[in-house]
């Protein structure tokens, strides 16, 4: 049976003039995605990330 570890992450961003949600947000998710971790869902701020372990 495949075991799962989980993480919440609040990610909150304050944007400044020329920045772009998109792209911060996609580097975050990126860098989580090459640590194994898998996006499992997300509540406004609140992201649930799992990986098997």
């Amino acid at each position: 049976m495949k075991q799962y570890e989980y993480m919440v992450e609040n990610i909150q961003i304050q944007l400044r003039n020329g920045t772009n949600f998109e792209d911060i947000i996609t580097e975050k998710l990126n860098t989580l995605g090459r640590e194994g971790w898998e996006l499992a869902g997300v509540n406004g701020t609140v992201y649930y990330f799992k990986r098997e372990i």
